[in-house]
């Protein structure tokens, strides 16, 4: 195989699809085992139907455990955030010297503890990390995943950053001309904009989420949510900023993945409604737009705001009301930060680290 993908969900199946629409080989791994349904199974392999803005079908192989990974020089993990304690653990165990590893939507400083435990282990990893997932995917009644918009050019980075060159000429062999190189993983991490903009769409909208209302997204990321989005997104920058990093603006990231004009966030949502429509909104609070982008992105960016001493009160009182909101403290539910011993570090430490020319006890 050419690529193996560690992730059955709607993203996994989506980047599969279009890594086989350019003529490559292409493997899947479900961590949870229930990424196909029954009509997904044809004989040895798998026929992957997608529609969209992509339409068709890939021959996909799925493998039974990670160590079939082992097999297959690049693999790519399309989990979300809230599946990371699970599953990377289960991922380092089939990984080889000489891999590339490649973290799609990376949060939370996962490509850093992929690398760092890869070499604790002996194992000679490229980890490579993106700022956000090749496209949007969403559920089809006619296919195994309908492919939204594909993205325009993002962010990539590679930790050690000696690898980065060789990781991104691959990943544009895999999937076109899409990647900015840029020269940290933290600059990856710090680009993801779903955070941002998820929170802003579910703070105002939580009563409906609670009584399960059927609900369109965008539509309901109204000029005053988007101000919000606004707000933590300036707090984000200013973050980025203060390690020496340039980030994209919210404004940019959906001007670049949904084709519509520069504007205030606002505007920008209603020119995606009315141009695309709207997914539905999250029905419950075990959403991934709760459960994943509130501890693996908002709490990240606020770990973030201490390292570099940048105040984060939006961040972070969007944190602690959501928290309440859902009776659960979302800072505890992200074990990475604490696994990596960010606290406590300067920022100079940090950015060595994620480039790979320093120990994790390096602080």
């Amino acid at each position: 195989m050419d690529l193996a993908i560690a992730g059955g969900g709607l993203i996994g199946r989506a980047t599969a699809a279009l890594a086989h629409r350019r003529g490559h080989r292409v493997a899947i791994w479900s961590p949870s085992g229930q990424g196909w349904s029954a009509r997904t199974a044809s004989g040895a392999g798998l026929r992957l139907r997608y529609v969209g803005a992509a339409e068709g079908e890939a021959a996909v192989h799925p493998l039974p455990d990670p160590a079939a990974l082992a097999a297959c020089d690049t693999v790519l993990l399309a989990v979300p955030g809230n599946a990371y304690p699970s599953v990377l653990p289960r991922l380092l165990d089939g990984l080889r010297d000489g891999q590339l590893v490649v973290v799609s939507g990376a949060l939370s400083l996962a490509p850093l503890w992929l690398y760092e435990q890869a070499c604790a282990r002996g194992i000679a990893l490229t980890v490579a990390s993106w700022g956000t997932t090749l496209c949007t995917a969403r559920r089809s009644a006619s296919a195994d995943v309908e492919i939204g918009s594909i993205r325009g050019r993002f962010e990539m980075a590679a930790i050690p950053a000696t690898g980065a060159p060789a990781a991104f000429e691959r990943c544009r062999t895999l999937f076109g001309d899409l990647f900015n190189p840029v020269d940290s993983i933290l600059a990856t991490l710090l680009s993801n904009v779903n955070p941002v903009a998820h929170a802003a769409e579910v703070l105002p909208n939580l009563t409906r989420i609670e009584c399960a209302e059927d609900w369109p997204l965008f539509r309901y990321l109204t000029p005053a949510a988007a101000r919000i989005a606004e707000a933590i997104d300036a707090e984000r920058i200013a973050i980025a900023t203060a390690f020496g990093l340039k980030v994209r603006s919210v404004h940019e990231h959906t001007h670049l993945s949904y084709h519509v004009p520069l504007a205030t966030y606002g505007e920008m949502a209603a020119a995606v409604h009315a141009k695309v429509g709207s997914p539905a909104g999250p029905t419950s609070f075990g959403h991934r737009y709760l459960v994943e982008d509130v501890p693996y992105g908002l709490a990240f960016f606020e770990a973030m705001g201490r390292v570099v001493a940048v105040p984060t009160p939006n961040i972070s009182g969007t944190i602690t009301v959501l928290s309440s909101a859902c009776a659960r403290d979302f800072r505890l539910d992200n074990p990475l930060l604490e696994a990596l011993r960010v606290d406590g570090m300067l920022p100079a430490q940090l950015l060595a680290r994620c480039r790979g020319e320093a120990s994790p006890g390096h602080a």
